[in-house]
C-alpha cells in the first residue's frame, strides 16, 4: 500500500516522468548498478522542493546522482529515488569575472565555454568528467588546483529552504567540501579573471594531453578510487604494490594508472568492491598505509 502511495504521489507531481526501475548502469561512466526503484529528473527549484517534501513526509530515501562519474551503485541497485538536476539546472550566466552555474552543467562543457570568453581559472578542471554540483561536493581538482579556489557562494537546499553559502562558511579542503547534512547543491557562484582567450585554449589542451597520456581516459571507469595519502600518489603506492593489471570478474587495475578500476564490460559492483578490499590489504601491509575512498559506495558491500 505504502509503495502504491508513493507511487500515485510522486506521478501526481511530475507525471509521466517518473521511471520505474530504471537501470543505474545507465547513468554511471562505470555501466554499474542495479535498478533504481525511482528515477527522476528534475526541472527546476519549486519541483525539487516539491518532490524532497513528498520523500521526506513518506520516508522515501533519495539520492542526487550527478553524471554518475564518481560512484558506485551496488548490484540490487537503490531501493529509493534517485534524482539527477536538469533544466535551469544546466544553464550559467556571466556577469563580468563572475559566473553564476547550475548544480547540473558539465563541468567539461563550463570550461570549454569560459575559455571562448576569455574566462581564465578554471583551465585545472580540463577533462575532469561530472557536473558542477559533484565537482563542488568532492572538491574536484588536480595539482593545478581545486573548484573550491574559485568558488564564492554556493546556493543550497537545505532543511526545506533555500540558503546561500559563502566560501568561507564551506570550508573546503582535499576532496571535501564540509556541507550541511543532505543539502542540495543548486547553484554556484564561481570567481574567474579575464584573460587571453589563446593562452587559456592552450593550457586546457595541454591538460588534457596529459590526461590522455596518462590516465585510462577512453575505458569505463570512475575517475581515482582513492584519495592520495599526504607521503605520496596512491597510485604509485598501487603499483609498487604489484598490482596493475590485478582482475575481479571484469574489474580491472589500470595497466595505465593504478588509482583507477576499470570495467572491461561485464564487471559487477561486487567485483569492483573485492577490487577495493584487496587493493587497501596490500597497501596496507606492504607499506602500512590506509587508502581512504574517493570513489562513492552506495548499497556496496562484500
Amino acid at each position: 500500500m505504502k509503495s502504491v502511495n508513493i507511487l500515485n504521489g510522486l506521478q501526481k507531481l511530475v507525471g509521466n516522468r517518473l521511471r520505474i526501475d530504471e537501470p543505474l548502469s545507465r547513468h554511471t561512466s562505470l555501466e554499474i548498478g542495479g535498478p533504481a526503484r525511482y528515477f527522476l529528473e528534475l526541472r527546476n527549484i519549486e519541483e525539487l522542493a516539491s518532490v524532497i517534501e513528498f520523500s521526506l513526509k513518506e520516508n522515501l530515501d533519495f539520492f542526487i546522482l550527478g553524471e554518475g562519474t564518481n560512484v558506485l551503485f551496488c548490484d540490487e541497485g537503490f531501493s529509493g529515488l534517485v534524482i539527477r538536476l536538469k533544466g535551469e539546472f544546466e544553464k550559467f550566466f556571466i556577469e563580468g569575472e563572475e559566473v553564476t552555474a547550475g548544480a547540473g552543467v558539465k563541468l567539461n562543457y563550463l570550461v570549454e565555454e569560459l575559455a571562448k570568453r576569455g574566462l581564465a581559472g578554471l583551465e585545472f578542471a580540463s577533462g575532469i568528467p561530472g557536473s558542477l554540483g559533484g565537482a563542488i561536493v568532492s572538491n574536484a581538482g588536480t595539482k593545478m588546483g581545486s573548484i573550491g579556489d574559485v568558488t564564492r557562494e554556493i546556493k543550497i537546499f537545505s532543511g526545506g529552504n533555500v540558503k546561500i553559502l559563502k566560501k568561507d562558511e564551506v570550508n573546503f579542503s582535499y576532496r571535501h567540501c564540509d556541507l550541511p547534512n543532505k543539502a542540495i547543491i543548486l547553484e554556484v557562484k564561481l570567481g574567474l579573471k579575464n584573460g587571453k582567450k589563446s593562452d587559456i585554449i592552450n593550457k586546457i589542451k595541454k591538460s588534457l594531453k596529459e590526461r590522455k597520456k596518462n590516465q585510462p581516459v577512453s575505458t569505463l571507469n570512475a575517475g581515482c578510487v582513492f584519495k592520495n595519502p599526504k607521503t605520496c600518489e596512491a597510485g604509485k603506492l598501487i603499483e609498487a604494490a604489484g598490482l596493475k593489471g590485478t582482475r575481479f570478474g571484469d574489474a580491472e587495475v589500470s595497466t595505465k594508472h593504478a588509482n583507477f578500476i576499470i570495467n572491461r564490460g561485464r564487471a559487477r559492483a561486487k567485483d569492483v568492491y573485492n577490487l577495493i578490499e584487496k587493493i587497501r590489504e596490500a597497501v596496507k601491509e606492504k607499506f602500512d598505509i590506509d587508502l581512504e575512498l574517493e570513489l562513492r559506495l552506495v548499497g556496496v558491500k562484500g
